[in-house]
């Protein structure tokens, strides 16, 4: 499973205050960070209050990408700032997201194909998030379509059942495992994603409950996963769940995690 680091988001505070400051150095610590800590990918999201996200995430990617040589996930659905930041990008870049909605395909896709991209497709569509598992499905079936006539691979795409809070809908996770299991059984040659902390969102335990879900989505077949890699808690599940789930043979990963010490402490 692909683990990508979530920090680098300007909606955090320390981050958007660098992002508008241009302080090359907290970014660079902290893509460095993630990366020291297990990243595979970093996702970058330039969205600051008083900021322009044309002029912000090249920055950001720039910053990045001379920090790390990382593959980044750009995390906008701004074309124009898309355009500008995508030769910045030393490796392949990840556009994050495509959706059913209209708009934002016809504006993304020809970037995707143009750059060479690989993509996240979330399924939603311009009615919404669908209630149901087979609703979600749906779009994914109807967008990866779409790509694939424009000439993506579906090894270049990563499904994204959309995550919403428990702590609003208590259903939430059961129908997100379930289009999950639904998506790797009709879309077996993409990949799945999550983003972590969305589940938790307005709950107490937060990292208990992040934990928990990464772990059964895990069971699901879970391609990649988008969380603070820098959480020990996060990382100790991702290495247990790997053994378990047969994929770590010989338990090598697991009991070097051990050795190292990055299984111990009170995680929760």
């Amino acid at each position: 499973m692909l683990l990508i680091g979530e920090s680098l988001n300007g909606s955090r505070s320390s981050v958007g205050r660098a992002i508008l400051s241009r302080d090359g150095v907290s970014i660079g610590q902290l893509a460095q960070e993630q990366k020291s800590s297990g990243a595979d990918i970093l996702d970058l999201n330039a969205g600051v209050p008083g900021g322009s996200e044309s002029a912000d995430l090249p920055w950001l990617a720039q910053t990045v990408q001379e920090a790390v040589d990382l593959p980044l996930m750009l995390d906008s659905v701004n074309a124009e700032a898309l355009m500008i930041a995508l030769p910045a990008c030393r490796v392949r870049p990840i556009i994050n997201s495509l959706s059913g909605e209209g708009r934002r395909l016809e504006s993304l896709l020809p970037l995707v194909k143009h750059y060479h991209c690989q993509a996240v497709v979330i399924c939603l569509d311009d009615r919404g998030i669908p209630p149901s598992p087979e609703g979600r499905l749906d779009i994914a079936l109807r967008v990866t379509e779409q790509t694939v006539r424009a000439g993506l691979k579906m090894s270049d795409l990563y499904i994204d059942p959309v995550i919403t809070a428990v702590g609003t809908d208590w259903r939430a996770a059961k129908v997100s495992l379930e289009t999950l299991h639904l998506l790797k059984e009709r879309l077996p040659e993409a990949r799945t994603i999550i983003g972590v902390s969305n589940i938790s969102f307005g709950m107490p335990r937060r990292r208990l409950l992040n934990a928990t879900f990464l772990a059964m989505a895990m069971s699901h077949g879970l391609g990649a996963a988008i969380f603070d890699v820098r959480d020990r808690s996060l990382m100790a599940t991702v290495k247990s769940a790997h053994l378990l789930a047969g994929n770590d043979p010989y338990g090598r990963v697991y009991l070097k995690a051990y050795r190292s010490g990055k299984l111990d402490g009170q995680f929760f």
